[in-house]
């Protein structure tokens, strides 16, 4: 089995500390930014087989 290099514990504390503070920021720039909403043609399964249906269903009623 290979031994994986050990990391000073100091360097680990720093990483730590680095990515909290890069966490706050992110989580202040979310608080600002507006929510995303779906349109409701994004809620259907399968938006594009949906009209490719209903395109069909009106071609075979013309003929």
């Amino acid at each position: 089995m290979v031994h994986r290099k050990k990391r000073p514990k100091m360097v680990f504390k720093k990483f730590l500390r680095e990515n909290e503070s890069i966490l706050k920021e992110l989580e202040k720039k979310s608080t600002k930014a507006k929510p995303y909403t779906r349109e409701p043609w994004m809620m259907r399964s399968s938006p594009i087989e949906d009209e490719y249906e209903e395109f069909l269903r009106k071609e075979a009623e013309s003929f």
